[in-house]
């Protein structure tokens, strides 16, 4: 049993049109930046199911308003927070429950249940807030159906009993649950257990030894008697006049308020309570009571029969838990998921986290999280994560890609790379070109080799832009005419209109085998490098990007050869014949320096200046035989943003420009 599907309209931030949120696991994670409506989507479990009418009241603050609407002027709003539940061949004992509430889509299909709380809010003269009206139905048809005045039923109040909501907030006071207040964890703990007469006659008993054992010391009688005798100089009221000074009494309950947890041991001798623990520990233990609860349930229901345990077991209990990272140590983190996920695997149990950290979704599948986002509108809207199809050669690959790289869930704008050396230059190009990726919530992503175009899906899904920078690779096996033709059917595949991107100059157009023959074409002349460099640019539109003609490696090295050259350790560098004495031998090192980097012993490197391939000694040196990343960390640190600045790469200003005015249209436009 369980939640396959939440519809939220008109909920504080979810706005006027219904949003979906889809559930298809037993756990599922809300990601998303700050303020998206993770929270907000988490809350509505407790309207709809929590157990006291504090949890399900709807307040006028829980209406949506839009961007541009002023509150003063509304006069009516409406809200509506509906759950499908559907049902495991396992479950069939939760069935008769329902039965007669059940939907089917269609015949010999499986029924579900449809649970939706509608509030509606009008403006009153008389009430400051307004009125309003709230009630919990079932819903009597299947989805996609019309519904009629007779579809809904009232949802009578002791079904709540069955589907119970553990809501975890994110500033957590495991105290306040240790404490014997309705509502608190340890109630529900303690309730589990049936305490009957004997117990309590017997406890009853104990309290009062002991109080006895008191009034039989001399100085406890002395301090009994002078209350007494003072008071009664304060009221002349028969009632009250005598005190009695003693431990609890024989009232059970005040003794179970009275219950506490300590830690120990702890090195100074004393136990600690729960407030003296640190934030993480604190909030571990909240967990702690959580999962105690739900095992308790387990363990007295697989024991014992219904009416002596004392409360029925849920049929279903959902756990909401806010941003399960707070205040606990990122190495503890993988312990909390991991016990979440036994949690969800429970026949009456589901999970629902919401997170903003890289640190919870790497370790949770792909499939369990849903991206939240807030629209231009200020409404929240919700998207699943896309992945290729299981039997997909990219599918592996594609779900190992983004559980490595989670900041990508959370970016405003993704620049996809193709290696570790794009993101450390990217880094230090930020400081010279005044664009803070950290303030913009940029993220680098090097996930461009393969597969791209699942990539490029993900994020269009998600709504996030993205830039995208490749290596042309030119002369390299698959590189060159290899490269461009590997984008253009990447982009095919995200469904780019194919007529308008395989345009060539005349109003003509390449056909599918010309493409799929694309990377045959020759680069043995001039022209045919203006050709390429045209689609090159063409591109561009497509926000793609290339080191061209080589990587970005070689582009570094090109354009900050002395930089480069210099960074060398004492007596290191390549050994590099004398040109002008040893010529022949000169050409030899540039000759097997061309094949090394071009990674072909036929290579020649004929698209390649004489200078350019010089620098290959260079290329070999410091990005075949040492780290990259290493190497451009070094040489970029030795410089000054202004010689970074006087020389920088063309592509990297069309790049950096292109992200301002993604992130900043407005101030696009104003230029304009």
């Amino acid at each position: 049993m369980r939640i396959s599907v939440l519809r939220v309209k008109g909920y504080k931030s979810f706005g006027p049109n219904e949003v979906t949120i889809p559930l298809e696991d037993k756990l599922a994670a809300f990601i998303g930046l700050n303020s998206a409506g993770k929270t907000t989507a988490l809350e509505t479990l407790k309207k709809l199911f929590g157990s006291s009418l504090a949890e399900r009241e709807i307040y006028r603050q829980d209406f949506h308003i839009g961007k541009d609407e002023n509150p003063d002027e509304i006069t009516d709003r409406e809200l509506s927070i509906e759950a499908r539940i559907d049902f495991s061949e396992e479950e069939q004992e939760a069935v008769p429950h329902f039965f007669s509430e059940m939907v089917v889509d269609e015949e010999g299909a499986e029924p579900y249940l449809r649970i939706r709380v509608e509030a509606t809010w009008h403006k009153s003269e008389i009430m400051p807030q307004g009125e309003i009206d709230v009630k919990t139905y079932f819903i009597k048809v299947a989805d996609g159906e019309a519904e009629e005045p007779d579809s809904k039923k009232i949802f009578p109040n002791h079904f709540r009993n069955l589907i119970q909501v553990l809501y975890v907030p994110a500033i957590r006071r495991p105290a306040e649950q240790l404490k014997y207040a309705s509502g608190s964890i340890l109630y529900r703990v303690l309730r589990k257990i049936k305490w009957n007469d004997t117990f309590k006659e017997e406890f009853d008993k104990k309290i009062d030894e002991i109080n006895g054992e008191f009034k039989k010391l001399p100085e406890f009688g002395t301090v009994q008697t002078s209350i007494t005798e003072f008071w009664q100089k304060f009221h002349k009221d028969e009632r009250y006049k005598d005190t009695l000074l003693g431990f609890g009494g024989s009232d059970f309950d005040a003794i179970l308020k009275k219950l506490e947890i300590s830690f120990s041991p702890t090195g100074t001798h004393k136990s600690f309570g729960i407030d003296e623990l640190g934030e993480g520990y604190r909030s571990l233990f909240y967990l702690t009571l959580v999962c105690a609860l739900l095992d308790i349930e387990e363990k007295l229901a697989a024991t014992e029969e219904e009416e002596t345990i004392g409360i029925t077991r849920p049929l279903l209990t959902i756990l909401a838990i806010e941003e399960p990272e707070n205040h606990i140590a990122p190495q503890l983190l993988g312990r909390v998921i991991k016990i979440l996920k036994t949690i969800a695997e429970k026949e009456n149990s589901q999970v629902l986290l919401s997170s903003h950290t890289p640190a919870i979704v790497k370790r949770l599948n792909p499939e369990w999280i849903l991206h939240f986002r807030i629209t231009e509108e200020y409404e929240t809207e919700v998207n699943q994560i896309l992945l290729p199809e299981k039997t997909d050669e990219a599918y592996k690959y594609v779900k190992e890609a983004v559980h490595n790289y989670p900041e990508i869930y959370f970016a405003r704008l993704v620049v996809i790379g193709e290696g570790d050396s794009e993101e450390v230059i990217f880094n230090r190009l930020m400081s010279v070109l005044k664009t803070d990726f950290d303030d913009n919530i940029i993220t680098f992503a090097p996930l461009g080799h393969r597969f791209v175009n699942h990539i490029w899906k993900l994020l269009e899904e998600l709504h996030i832009p993205y830039i995208t920078l490749l290596d042309l690779d030119m002369e390299r096996e698959g590189g060159g005419w290899g490269r461009v033709k590997y984008a253009l059917k990447q982009l095919i595949k995200i469904d780019v209109c194919k007529k308008e991107l395989l345009e060539v100059q005349g109003g003509k157009f390449l056909s599918d085998k010309e493409l799929e023959e694309m990377h045959t074409w020759k680069l043995s002349e001039q022209d045919d490098l203006k050709i390429l460099n045209s689609w090159v640019s063409s591109l561009k539109k497509y926000k793609i990007f290339y080191s061209n003609p080589l990587d970005l490696d070689f582009l570094m090295l090109t354009h900050y050869p002395d930089f480069y050259k210099k960074a060398i350790p004492e007596n290191g560098g390549p050994r590099i014949p004398d040109k002008s004495k040893k010529p022949e031998e000169f050409e030899e090192k540039v000759k097997n320096a061309v094949q090394a980097t071009l990674k072909s012993e036929k290579a020649t490197g004929e698209t390649y200046s004489d200078e350019e391939k010089e620098l290959m000694i260079w290329y070999n040196y410091h990005f075949l035989g040492r780290g990259k990343p290493a190497t451009h960390i070094q040489v970029l640190s030795s410089m000054s943003s202004r010689q970074i600045k006087i020389n920088i790469p063309p592509v990297f200003t069309e790049i950096f420009g292109l992200i301002d005015s993604i992130l900043n249209p407005l101030a696009k436009d104003e230029e304009n």
